[in-house]
């Protein structure tokens, strides 16, 4: 079986843990380790669905992955708070893929855009993160074995880490979709701004004869506002690590918030450069 980068998250969150806390727990890391695998592969294939690009013989398997998922989640008997957080997570997982299908989409017609009066507003930015929260369920099960309540400083730095990391990786993908999702006539955070602007100047946004116009709206308007998002949302997700674990050399810190950060950087000297063309 490939192991996809996520099935590492729990073992790199527990060692966050001291020594005696990783020997309690190092009977069910192997099992938390394989539902990361089977949530990250169902995900990826709904994903595919909401797209509209799944394949149909894809279904029955992503379906298998979630269920396997929740069978060694459910089976591990932990807290009830624990699984009280564990629904509300899946839940808010559930009325994101709900929005995401029932969300207005963009009028193409020739290769013209006809911008929207309303557009989203993305004042809740962090509520990217609910499309792939429950992937930080698995690092935190190993807390919830351990006798922590979700009341609990360690419980609630684990999560807001994950937040914040989530929702940065999530713009980050946007960021490098979006002009492919405004040829689809997805509306997302990443391409929201040119829209807007588009509509406060009254310029046309035209893919066949003027796609120039939609790169420079992405550098002037896009671009600025991703990274700075990313950037606060990294600086967030490292203060509550801290709260765990004051060590800045730990792997979810080095494996999920640097590349992050030095993309934000090469970024910058793109747009810079883009700008100054």
């Amino acid at each position: 079986m490939t192991r996809e980068k996520v099935y590492y998250w729990p073992l790199w969150f527990s060692k966050l843990l001291s020594q005696k806390e990783q020997k309690k727990i190092k009977k069910i890391l192997p099992k938390l380790q394989t539902a990361q695998l089977f949530l990250w592969r169902a995900l990826n294939i709904y994903d595919d669905f909401l797209d509209g690009e799944g394949k149909r013989a894809e279904l029955p398997r992503a379906n298998n992955y979630f269920r396997r998922y929740l069978e060694i989640h459910y089976q591990l008997n932990l807290s009830s708070d624990y699984y009280q957080l564990f629904n509300k997570v899946i839940g808010n997982l559930e009325k994101a893929n709900i929005n995401e299908v029932l969300a207005p989409k963009l009028k193409i017609k020739d290769g013209l855009v006809t911008v929207p009066k309303k557009l989203p507003s993305w004042k809740n930015i962090i509520n990217l993160s609910d499309k792939s929260l429950a992937l930080a369920l698995g690092p935190l099960a190993l807390l919830s074995a351990l006798g922590y309540k979700t009341t609990d400083q360690k419980m609630k730095a684990g999560l807001n880490f994950f937040k914040y990391a989530l929702a940065a990786k999530q713009l980050a993908d946007d960021s490098y979709d979006w002009l492919e999702d405004l040829n689809h006539g997805f509306i997302t955070a990443a391409n929201t701004p040119i829209l807007r602007a588009a509509g406060r100047k009254d310029i046309g946004l035209d893919f066949k004869n003027k796609p120039e116009i939609l790169y420079l709206l992405f550098a002037q308007e896009s671009s600025p506002i991703i990274i700075a998002e990313i950037e606060k949302f990294c600086k967030k997700a490292k203060q509550e690590i801290k709260k765990i674990n004051k060590e800045t050399n730990n792997f979810l810190l080095t494996k999920l918030i640097l590349p992050l950060e030095k993309s934000c950087r090469a970024a910058e000297k793109f747009t810079q450069a883009a700008l100054e063309a």
